[in-house]
């Protein structure tokens, strides 16, 4: 899967589905405008708010040399909501905003916003529209939010013929109850396995909370200040999106004080049809926790899920898809839950 080897700025273009417009291109320099259009149609699990709601990405990348394997750059993405809303936080949000520079051969630096190092290893099946990542501790367990893009981190990433090294610093972010926190993965791409490439990563993340006057136990059962440890293992062979088969799982355990110990899985195979016109994806996550002493949540098993998606793409812009997701199991709702959409996107 070509996506987690990529540079930073690659992948985070490749999250928004969307190309991009050229605005300026030089010798030296280059400069471009990208974004998106959703629109879903949605049950009540999925959205008891809206049964048709509609959001947004707009952002621009820019690139200049500065001498021989030198270079630097800027990425900026916003979310956008369609819905009203009373806060103007919930309705335009930065997805990405990062600066760095790169020494080509020798390894690009990025400071800002977007996901640690230890994302590109659980990447391999974050493969869905909406949903999914049921079986990945990286994405929950706290409100304070220790997964998905966080602000205030520095990164460093090194690609060489298939090989990867990425290490991440997250500086004090009060905001989520982080003090600090590090992470760092490795992997390797073999090119051509039976005609595929064949990718196995690892990788390791740790935060330390914050504990202030909410450090605690709080209604929602969840636990606000913790330090967070996970390791995490995967595997994939194929190339997402490209006709043919692809398939990739992943094994993690994590640690939150006081709350959780536990394993998770999930796995995803997926098959898109020659000429890249249909893709289809099927998912399934399990996580346990091994200690239910930790937590007032009274059971091993904290989540178990499917999840499906159907992708229909007549044009490189456009593309109409279905997805469906299952709880089978879920700790932290009183009862299980099936979402479902139908979404229109158009990319540009």
């Amino acid at each position: 899967m070509k996506l987690n080897l990529l540079p930073l700025a690659a992948l985070a273009a490749l999250s928004t589905g969307a190309g991009a417009v050229e605005v300026y291109k030089s010798d030296t320099s280059s400069f471009e405008i990208l974004g998106r259009v959703k629109t879903n149609l949605s049950n009540n699990d999925a959205d008891p708010d809206h049964r048709l709601s509609g959001t947004a990405r707009l952002g621009a990348t820019g690139r200049t040399k500065v001498m021989d394997n030198f270079s630097v750059f800027g990425y900026l993405l916003y979310d956008l909501a369609a819905q009203e809303t009373p806060d103007i936080d919930d309705k335009i949000k930065i997805r990405y905003g990062y600066a760095g520079f790169d020494l080509n051969y020798a390894g690009k630096f990025s400071f800002g916003r977007f996901e640690n190092a230890y994302y590109k290893v659980t990447a391999v099946t974050d493969l869905f529209t909406d949903w999914g990542k049921t079986g990945v501790s990286y994405w929950g367990l706290t409100p304070n939010d220790f997964g998905g893009r966080l602000d205030g981190q520095a990164m460093y990433d090194f690609n060489l013929n298939g090989w990867f090294l990425a290490a991440s610093y997250n500086f004090k972010d009060k905001s989520k109850h982080i003090e600090n926190g590090w992470s760092a993965s490795t992997g390797y791409e073999f090119p051509d396995v039976f005609g595929s490439p064949l990718g196995i990563m690892a990788g390791y993340s740790r935060y330390k909370g914050i504990r202030d006057d909410e450090y605690g136990y709080h209604a929602n059962g969840y636990f606000y200040g913790a330090d967070k440890t996970e390791y995490a293992v995967s595997v994939y062979y194929g190339t997402f999106g490209a006709p043919g088969f692809y398939a990739a799982a992943v094994y993690n355990h994590g640690w939150l004080k006081n709350t959780y110990k536990g394993d998770g899985g999930e796995v995803a195979l997926s098959y898109t049809t020659p000429g890249s016109a249909f893709t289809f994806l099927g998912a399934f996550g399990y996580m346990k926790n091994q200690h239910q002493n930790y937590t007032p949540i009274k059971t091993s098993r904290l989540s178990s899920g499917w999840s499906f998606n159907v992708a229909w793409n007549p044009i490189s812009s456009f593309s109409v898809y279905s997805e469906l997701e299952h709880s089978v199991h879920n700790a932290f709702k009183d009862e299980n839950e099936t979402k479902a959409t139908l979404g229109l996107i158009y990319n540009f």
